[in-house]
């Protein structure tokens, strides 16, 4: 991951975030091209579902990983309310309502592939799309800088660990 040393303790879920951006560059394209032709093809209805399935079988454990290792120690070093670790919890629960409704809207499109069934389908997925990008470079950029100042180094190994490879 660039110039981090391969012991930071961010260095796995750094590669996990790159991989993630991919993803979800290929989820908008798929979007961006229903949209373009007001149609739902098979071969986007099959990436729609390998979608969903990242985000329920990816996505959604290392939010959860991240809530038990990452914001739960650095909650007792520096707070809840009015800090990152209170912004960043209530993105990773919108992301989940997010994954929700993303998930409701794929369905009732494979039930029925009308314009509105795809206006809805890529309102959710777009929202998810920027949303991620958004609350990935906050991650980046803000919580883990402070989790490397402010948590003791066995909170630390304990992060590297669980999201090593």
């Amino acid at each position: 991951m660039g110039d981090l040393p391969e012991d930071d303790p961010f260095a796995a879920l750094l590669a996990d975030h790159a991989d993630f951006v991919d993803k979800l560059t290929e989820l908008e394209a798929t979007l961006d091209e229903m949209m373009a032709t007001r149609d739902a093809s098979e071969e986007n209805e099959i990436l729609l579902d390998e979608s969903v399935r990242f985000f329920e079988e990816e996505l959604l454990p290392v939010l959860a990983a991240e809530d038990e290792v990452l914001l739960a120690p650095l909650e007792k070093a520096i707070g809840r309310y009015g800090t990152l670790v209170n912004v960043v919890g209530y993105e990773h629960d919108e992301i989940r309502r997010g994954v929700d409704k993303f998930r409701a809207a794929t369905r009732e499109l494979e039930a029925d592939a009308s314009w509105a069934a795809i206006q809805e389908t890529n309102r959710h997925g777009i929202f998810l799309v920027q949303f991620l990008w958004d609350h990935f470079r906050k991650e980046r950029m803000s919580l883990f800088p402070t989790a490397r100042e402010r948590l003791p180094a066995a909170d630390l190994e304990r992060i590297r660990k669980r999201f090593a490879p």
